[in-house]
């Protein structure tokens, strides 16, 4: 018989607390998707999900019974999360769909695992094992989870019909489990319906594109997707995978390689703000990393204009800079993208050593004399490469401004 590779997280006390729970009156719960998938495959478990045969009116009348705090966090859709020992286990009731609306579907409460085994995506995420680890297989999905093998549950279109999400899904379960070729069926299906995106919110279709470029497998998903017109209905029309390939030629890159919002920025550039829904923050870093980027195109990439750079911006925000310069072909050779990537992250960046008060201080008015003052005060310590003391910095600026006032 099949065994977890890990089952730390279903022996806690925890989750067999909220079995415990569950599991009353003849009712029977079983985890189920991905916490059964990553178990299986050796993978972290993040987050424990049960389904079971007890109605959502049950499920918060036991949990309240056992002094459990019970969220109704979609219950008319049978789902109930339990926070025991502050760790959250979403609990759903079996289901099956009445009627599919995309991301709303009209479900009938039932007893039955596998007509709810046949509402879910796909054959990997139908696995279900029981507090004691025993496996429930009802759709064979074994195999093709233990083979890495991603597959739609029974006709891929109409489980792509259901919601259009499951077209992002499929090719970020391919980038995170797949192996070997991708399912043609399943491939084709998501080509041939692709338009149905159109029907998703900004939001969802961002969380599974930055999940997808966090994957082992980003490029060749990403690829396929190209190739099938998908990359650019949802990144726009210049987006290239081939910039992420450039990108992964070198295998000793900085952790900020690594970040799904860099590597984003750079496939798509300055455009995907405007496409996606990212946040604030997120939106900042692609648009300063893809300035950074121009500057350093645009310029000789002397340690000087580096310099300017990371006093503008930050080191970090020119690592981003330079790394998508190189996934945009602004840095030409592996030499120089060393380069400058060892000095970005070496180079000590310096503090502007004036203040308003110091340069008040000296006789220099406050108002718009001040803001051309300090100006003229950081091109002098730019030319000086950084090096000059306050003190130094305001006996040059007495001595121009003296010079104007003549």
């Amino acid at each position: 018989m099949t065994r977890l590779q890990q089952s730390n997280w279903l022996n806690s006390a925890t989750v067999q607390r909220a079995f415990d729970v569950l599991e009353q009156d003849g009712d029977v719960a079983r985890a189920v998707g991905g916490t059964v998938r990553n178990s299986l495959l050796g993978e972290v478990v993040d987050d424990v999900d049960i389904a079971c045969t007890a109605l959502p009116g049950a499920v918060l009348a036991r949990a309240e019974a056992a002094g459990v705090k019970a969220i109704p966090t979609g219950v008319d859709h049978g789902t109930v999360t339990l926070v025991i020992d502050r760790q959250p286990i979403e609990v759903t009731c079996l289901r099956e769909d009445i009627e599919t609306h995309g991301r709303h579907a009209m479900v009938r409460f039932g007893r039955d695992w596998t007509k709810d085994a046949q509402r879910r995506d796909f054959t990997m995420n139908a696995l279900y094992v029981n507090r004691h680890g025993e496996l429930f297989d009802p759709l064979g999905g074994l195999d093709d989870c233990l083979n890495r093998h991603l597959r739609f549950i029974g006709d891929a279109r109409a489980r792509i019909r259901e919601d259009y999400l499951r077209i992002l899904r499929f090719f970020r379960f391919f980038a995170g489990y797949g192996q070997g070729e991708i399912n043609a069926d399943g491939y084709d299906a998501c080509v041939e319906l692709k338009d149905g995106l159109s029907h998703i919110s900004r939001e969802r279709i961002t969380k599974e594109v930055l999940r997808t470029l966090s994957a082992p497998r980003a490029l060749d998903s990403l690829q396929l997707m190209e190739q099938g017109g998908i990359l650019q209905l949802i990144l726009g029309d210049e987006a290239a995978s081939s910039r992420f390939a450039r990108l992964l030629e070198f295998k000793d890159l900085p952790k900020a390689a690594r970040q799904p919002v860099l590597r984003l920025g750079g496939v798509a550039g300055s455009q995907v703000p405007e496409l996606l829904r990212l946040s604030n923050v997120q939106k900042k870093q692609i648009e300063v990393a893809v300035d950074i980027a121009e500057a350093l195109h645009s310029s000789g990439q002397s340690q000087r204009e580096l310099k300017a750079l990371m006093v503008a911006h930050g080191a970090v925000a020119v690592v981003d800079g330079v790394l998508t310069a190189w996934m945009n072909g602004g840095v030409h050779s592996e030499a120089k993208l060393r380069e400058l990537l060892d000095f970005a992250q070496n180079w000590e960046v310096p503090g502007f050593p004036l203040t308003g008060k110091m340069m008040i201080a000296a006789g220099i008015p406050a108002g718009p004399d001040m803001g051309k003052a300090m100006r003229l005060a950081r091109r002098i310590w730019a030319d000086a490469d950084y090096q000059q003391t306050a003190e130094s910095l305001l006996e040059q600026l007495k001595v121009l401004l003296a010079d104007e006032v003549k």
